[in-house]
């Protein structure tokens, strides 16, 4: 039974107003980190969705979280668990300062490649039976070199394919299990296990209480402040001098640079977690969430959001359950200054809300920021004129 249309509340970290002042400390003006300005007031352009919802009035939030100095408050996973908090507290604890992070994001990216929590607790216990008792995100970075540091840049810019990464791996794992460590690759994220030995190595040091900074801290930074003897462990630093030797004469970096594409110069190996039995367990809500960030679909009840996929949204929404959707690729294509990802993935947003719309007409879609910033919804005449447009045109 139906019980009546519901809003369906769509936040997209990383998002502006298309109206919005330049930012001098990004090198772009904010109007680019938007939807596309090139034939926005085409015919078809004012029928699109998104560029619909951005062309109303919006109003700045205030939702800030706080951290400590060292982490970069702009990570967007920290950022969209604070947004689908119910209390919609400024304080939400970032989620890149507990402890067992790794665990709950490769639960996250597990679930993200359509695999399950039950899945998942069978994995560790697989990883916990050959031996290995921690876990590190490793995430491929390019370190470009300038005047007297090297700047930071990230997966997304280094843009691997799954059997470049999937080759590399196969070739650094025996050189890592001569000291208790390997490689596994969830979804397109790469994750360090490593045995724990009193004179291990880096990651395999029984002693080494911490990993990297997380990697949002990083993108487009100077690398060298986050290895230095206040940010890093000695212990680190020392390995990741050997990783990076080991992966400049590869062949795979060869083959990029005669192509003219990014070297692969290291992972970077951040948090640190202890392989556990105790994997986040979150009760059912009432709201049916969806998102693409790793930590949420780990920490909250919560489903991956796919782009070619309605039939969940569409389903709770006659039958009057509140939808929530929670997106974080843009804003991590920002923090890489990916623009052509950045406008790729309002792409994708566009298409599944012209989908959704199709498949429930009326539907009412309340798009915000994800940091406390709405754009004011169309009001029901606008809305219907928009569907007259669209019946006229076809």
């Amino acid at each position: 039974m139906t019980r009546g249309i519901v809003d369906v509340e769509l936040g997209v970290l990383g998002l502006d107003p298309l109206d919005a002042s330049g930012d001098d400390q990004s090198g772009f003006s904010h109007p680019v980190w938007t939807w596309p300005r090139e034939g926005l007031d085409a015919p078809e352009a004012g029928g699109r969705p998104l560029p619909r919802f951005l062309g109303g009035r919006f109003q700045r939030g205030v939702l800030t979280v706080e951290g400590p100095d060292d982490i970069a408050c702009d990570d967007p996973d920290a950022l969209a668990l604070a947004a689908v908090d119910e209390t919609g507290s400024a304080d939400t604890p970032l989620a890149i300062t507990a402890p067992d992070y790794p665990l709950a994001r490769a639960l996250g990216d597990w679930r993200l490649a359509g695999g399950t929590r039950d899945g998942f607790a069978q994995q560790v216990a697989d990883w916990r039976a050959q031996g290995f008792e921690r876990l590190l995100c490793f995430d491929p970075v390019h370190l470009k070199p300038e005047t007297d540091h090297a700047i930071t840049l990230g997966p997304r810019y280094l843009a691997l394919t799954e059997g470049e990464l999937d080759g590399l791996l196969s070739k650094l794992n025996p050189w890592l299990a001569e000291d208790g460590m390997q490689a596994v690759r969830l979804g397109r994220q790469p994750y360090l296990l490593a045995q724990l030995r009193p004179d291990g190595i880096g990651p395999a040091n029984a002693a080494l209480t911490r990993g990297g900074a997380p990697l949002a801290c990083l993108l487009n930074r100077n690398a060298g402040v986050f290895i230095d003897e206040e940010h890093s462990d000695p212990v680190l630093r020392q390995w990741l001098t050997e990783l990076q030797m080991w992966l400049y004469p590869q062949p795979l970096n060869d083959q990029r640079a005669a192509h003219g594409q990014p070297i692969l110069s290291s992972f970077w190996p951040h948090g640190l977690s202890a392989l556990s039995d105790e994997l986040p367990s979150p009760p059912v809500g009432e709201r049916l969430i969806l998102t693409d960030s790793p930590a949420v679909l780990a920490e909250c009840d919560a489903n991956p959001w796919r782009d070619d996929e309605v039939a969940a949204t569409s389903e709770a929404i006659r039958a009057g359950r509140p939808v929530r959707v929670l997106l974080t690729e843009a804003a991590w294509c920002r923090l890489e200054g990916d623009l052509g990802g950045f406008q790729q993935e309002l792409a994708r947003i566009d298409a599944w809300l012209e989908r959704l719309q199709a498949e429930c007409p009326g539907v009412r879609v309340r798009l915000d920021d994800g940091q406390g910033g709405v754009w004011q919804p169309e009001s029901s005449l606008k809305r219907a004129w928009h569907r007259l447009l669209q019946r006229v045109g076809r």
